[in-house]
């Protein structure tokens, strides 16, 4: 039985940026990102996030000029979510399952930009 870790399929990226992950229904910052791929991402918050739980978010970059600047809005699914050491940390898993063509070509741009690369090898989940 293969693991967690090796049933990812895409390499996951560290940004060399803070990207915010804002709840787009009530406003509230769920977290930053820590690392993310096209079909996904981990964030570390101060908000506990609900397994299998459906959310509309946004992607924020501070201070940074140009087409992301309004932010990449994404629906995802929390995979799981688990608290850090610190009581009032959190990490969760996010499964990307709904973004629109530009929202996508964003993302690609984000993760380019920020770490030089992207695998454009596999689609977005459905």
């Amino acid at each position: 039985m293969p693991s967690e870790l090796n049933r990812r399929g895409l390499t996951r990226h560290k940004l060399g940026a803070q990207v915010e992950v804002v709840n787009q229904i009530t406003g509230v910052t769920l977290g930053v990102l820590v690392d993310i791929h096209l079909e996904g991402f981990m964030l570390m918050g101060s908000e506990q996030l609900k397994s299998e739980h459906l959310y509309q978010i946004k992607l924020r970059v501070d201070g940074l000029d140009g087409s992301l600047d309004e932010g990449i809005e994404l629906g995802i699914d929390c995979l799981w979510a688990r608290a850090m050491a610190q009581e009032d940390r959190f990490w969760a898993g996010c499964r990307i399952i709904d973004v629109s063509p530009d929202a996508r070509e964003k993302l690609v741009q984000l993760i380019s930009e920020f770490t030089g690369s992207v695998s454009e090898t596999s689609g977005v989940s459905p």
